[in-house]
């Protein structure tokens, strides 16, 4: 009979660990940033696949930018200048082309890994090598789609509490807290497993 209870406690806590929601990790980053490609290449990309079934990744490409829409189109001024906004837009035209969540890290990893992110070679190159269509990126950020992906990571961006003062800002479930903040850059991984 207390094997039986046991048995049946065990198996209800494995349902509710296997049906709980992922953790929402939101990653709040700039394409030619130093720290972002560090935290995205040495604690996001390589613990990801220890992770994948308990996270979900939130990528928001803009950091400490700026955008302003006059007559009708969108300007954007980014903290490591145009090429930094380019890259934020491209990556969000890549981003925009799939909903598969290991594949959106493979793309960003590989092209935050690349000698400069924000070149069309590197990014083309990780499109492909992710299976991600490089011509529609290209379209996407022609047509103005780009743009307005942006401008909406960037609304995402400026209405985190408190304030984005350092990129990448790292968020759990929508809610900053400094401390796993600050354990995120430096061990992503157990700072994610104590929150399970």
């Amino acid at each position: 009979m207390v094997k039986l209870f046991l048995f049946g406690v065990l198996f209800i806590a494995t349902i509710a660990l296997s049906s709980q929601e992922p953790l929402k990790v939101s990653v709040f980053y700039e394409s030619l940033c130093p720290d972002s490609i560090r935290f995205i290449t040495q604690q996001l990309a390589p613990n990801y696949d220890a992770l994948a079934e308990k996270i979900f990744v939130d990528f928001v490409p803009y950091g400490k930018a700026t955008h302003e829409l006059i007559d009708d189109k969108w300007h954007f001024e980014c903290q490591h200048g145009e090429n930094e906004c380019y890259g934020n837009m491209m990556q969000a035209c890549g981003l925009n082309e799939t909903d598969d969540q290991a594949t959106q890290v493979k793309f960003i990893d590989c092209v935050m890994s690349a000698s400069y992110p924000a070149s069309d070679a590197s990014m083309e190159e990780c499109a492909i090598a992710s299976g991600i269509s490089w011509d529609n990126m290209v379209e996407c950020s022609k047509n103005g789609v780009g743009a307005k992906l942006l401008a909406a990571y960037g609304d995402r961006t400026h209405a985190v509490e408190p304030t984005i003062t350092f990129v990448p800002t790292i968020i759990y479930n929508d809610v900053y807290d400094a401390d796993k903040q600050q354990g995120s850059l430096v061990d992503f991984l157990n700072t994610v497993l104590n929150q399970l």
